[in-house]
């Protein structure tokens, strides 16, 4: 038998353990580095349990999942593309995601996400491509992207902010495309860095004409960009009486 008919049966042997051990209904494909779990389109209503551990890319998109569980990936932690558009999700439990340290894309647009586990996203240094748009989300930390110094592309677009704050893509390094259109933006003091990053920032921010303040009222339906300059100042405190310390009680 020649050597390379041994390497054909070795290689159909693997695609064979790979196929063997993938649930239904989907399907589980092994190419050249590469093992692919196909789960889209299947009704899906949570991540099916026993998928080969080899996994590197894992599609769930298009389905009817609406939980994540804390353990839905803890066995397929080679995973670096998972791809979960389009589904009916609304909770991600806390560490979901954290066990996918060698992640580099990570789609969830197109749910009903409110509340994410922000602090999961510490975990994914390798991350490049984060797909957050067309949710509910309504709260961004500041530290949230603080460790993803690899991500080049972030779309947080079509959901419900209404601020980011001073800082938050300051440890982006590695960021050329943002998408923070159709947000309901409060053009407050708090927004003024927004405007100025936005219109000297070299990562490229499309539909400018798409990120407009929802309030207040007089400045709804304005591009962020072209806002006014806001009388922004730190609150002044002032001590209008000083305590009597002859007569005040020592603490001891």
């Amino acid at each position: 038998m020649s050597v390379r008919i041994v390497r054909l049966l070795a290689v159909w042997a693997l695609v064979m353990v790979v196929v063997q051990c993938c649930p239904q209904p989907c399907t589980c494909v092994y190419r050249s580095v590469q093992s692919i779990g196909n789960c889209v389109y299947k009704e899906l209503l949570e991540v099916p349990t026993g998928l080969p551990p080899n996994i590197t890319t894992l599609s769930l998109s298009a389905n009817n999942i609406k939980l994540l569980k804390s353990k839905s990936f803890v066995t397929v932690t080679q995973v670096s593309s998972l791809w979960l558009a389009h589904n009916e999700i609304v909770t991600i439990e806390k560490d979901t995601l954290a066990p996918l340290v060698q992640l580099k894309n990570l789609d969830i647009s197109y749910n009903k996400i409110i509340n994410f586990p922000w602090e999961d996203l510490q975990n994914l240094t390798a991350l490049q491509l984060l797909k957050m748009n067309n949710n509910e989300m309504v709260s961004l930390p500041k530290d949230a992207f603080s460790t993803l110094a690899d991500l080049r592309s972030l779309r947080i677009n079509n959901n419900k902010f209404t601020t980011i704050v001073h800082g938050t893509f300051s440890t982006l390094t590695s960021l050329s495309h943002l998408q923070i259109f159709n947000n309901p933006f409060s053009c407050s003091c708090a927004v003024e860095w927004l405007r100025d990053w936005i219109t000297t920032t070299n990562v490229s921010v499309p539909e400018l004409n798409n990120i407009v303040c929802d309030s207040p009222e007089h400045l709804k339906g304005t591009m962020v960009t072209n806002m006014p300059k806001l009388s922004c100042k730190a609150p002044v405190v002032t001590i209008t009486q000083q305590p009597d310390l002859e007569t005040t009680e020592p603490i001891t």
